[in-house]
């Protein structure tokens, strides 16, 4: 079947096909989110009736922001990454790899290696840290940090994994390992499970990756590994936990917006290079560890914060029930995302990226001036876009999406009234 590769539906469909095979099925990763959402439960659960407040709203609210918006962007840059590779394998491969069990074992090891070098980049290149520091700029550590990735992250990594079929590993087998390799990194995002010294001597464990988050002076930048720790011991990066964990980093960064969150660090070296007349050092900028500025430069490695006032408990209240239906409607929305268009899917994922990146803010009391006016008009704008879809690509469940807009539209407009109110 000819696809019409001029359109944004037909590109997409063309490198789709080829890694998802694209048929009528439901999607795995959908499927899968739940799931993370249970662990997530179960140890928010625990840290509430223990007291010990390992949990903050506005925190996980965040993190699953940023995973969403990561999620969508997933939908390319994996593609991208497995056409990458596939041309890789076709033109430059050197070796042919058995197709069994050792196949497997070989990539896994290969794709665990490459990761210590990635991460280990991506720590010391400032332009690499930028789409990394997203992951670390929380204060809190628990599963739902797992959730936290930058989509620049997944796209920086492309270039890396694009040696790996030079040696002959299937694109297919690579993308597999990717994925289960980050489920156990997912794992290892928890205060609660305790120093297993044997299994450390070969495996990373929460402990080490706990040491790795850390900002505390003994901590920077060790435990780079990401299933086996051994890497770390080769190199010279392996750090046990030794003293409590003082987690973030160490820049004066404030939490309260997700795409804050992913783009801040680009916006300080973007101004930093601005304010740096030799071409020499610019460039020197990118390449160099965080730590390192130019002499002279006036720009810090911070960002500004929107507090123009506390949100009440209504407002509050409404944030958690949008946050509610968006994260149902964004599982509904990947599990179901093999049977929708590529315009249905921006539709959908840009509604629900907008509506929990609200969300987030007021549970972080971080609102801009004219919050609700801005928002009542970007959702009517949102409301005019679904009819049209509705009109244009008649679909059952874009009724849904059209009752939720118009649910958030009327309480948009009434939060918005008794906030004035209030702060009148």
């Amino acid at each position: 079947m000819l696809i019409d590769v001029r359109t944004f539906d037909g590109i997409y469909s063309l490198i789709s096909n080829n890694l998802y095979s694209r048929t009528n099925m439901l999607n795995p990763v959908g499927l899968l989110i739940p799931l993370f959402l249970l662990i997530v439960l179960i140890e928010w659960y625990v840290s509430y009736s223990r007291n010990e407040n390992k949990y903050a709203i506005g925190n996980t609210a965040m993190n699953m922001t940023i995973g969403a918006i990561d999620q969508v962007g997933s939908l390319i840059y994996f593609v991208l990454l497995f056409f990458v590779m596939q041309f890789v394998y076709n033109h430059f491969k050197i070796f042919e790899m058995p197709n069994d069990w050792r196949q497997w074992v070989l990539a896994y090891i290969a794709v665990d290696f490459l990761s210590y070098w990635y991460h280990r980049f991506s720590h010391r290149v400032n332009i690499l840290w930028a789409g990394h520091v997203t992951h670390h700029s929380s204060k809190y550590f628990n599963f739902s940090n797992g959730f936290r990735t930058s989509l620049f992250q997944g796209i920086n990594r492309i270039i890396f994994w694009a040696c790996l079929p030079i040696f002959g590993f299937s694109p297919f087998v690579l993308v597999i390992i990717l994925k289960v390799s980050g489920v156990y990194d997912f794992l290892m995002h928890t205060e609660y499970v305790p120093k297993l010294p044997l299994i450390e001597k070969f495996l990373i464990t929460p402990s080490l990756h706990r040491v790795h988050h850390g900002k505390n002076d003994i901590y920077i930048d060790k435990n780079y590994g990401s299933t086996f720790s051994i890497w770390d011991k080769m190199f010279g990066t392996y750090q046990a936990e030794t003293e409590p964990v003082k987690y973030g980093i160490k820049s004066e960064y404030v939490d309260n917006n997700p795409f804050t969150a992913i783009g801040h660090y680009y916006r300080y070296l973007w101004l930093t290079m601005k304010d740096t007349p030799q071409w020499s050092n610019k460039i020197k900028l990118l390449l160099m560890p965080p730590e390192w500025e130019p002499s002279n430069s006036t720009v810090k490695q911070n960002t500004l914060s929107h507090k123009n006032y506390q949100t009440n408990k209504l407002l509050k209240n409404y944030a958690l029930f949008q946050m509610a239906l968006c994260v149902f409607g964004f599982i509904t929305m990947m599990a179901f995302i093999n049977f929708m268009t590529s315009w249905e899917i921006f539709l959908c994922a840009g509604i629900l990226i907008f509506t929990m990146t609200q969300s987030t803010m007021i549970l972080n009391n971080s609102l801009i001036i004219n919050f609700a006016k801005n928002g009542y008009s970007m959702l009517i704008t949102a409301l005019l876009l679904a009819v049209a879809t509705i009109a244009f690509m008649p679909n059952s469940y874009f009724i849904y999406v059209f009752l939720f807009l118009t649910i958030s539209i009327l309480l948009n407009i009434y939060i918005g009234r008794q906030s004035q109110f209030e702060r009148n």
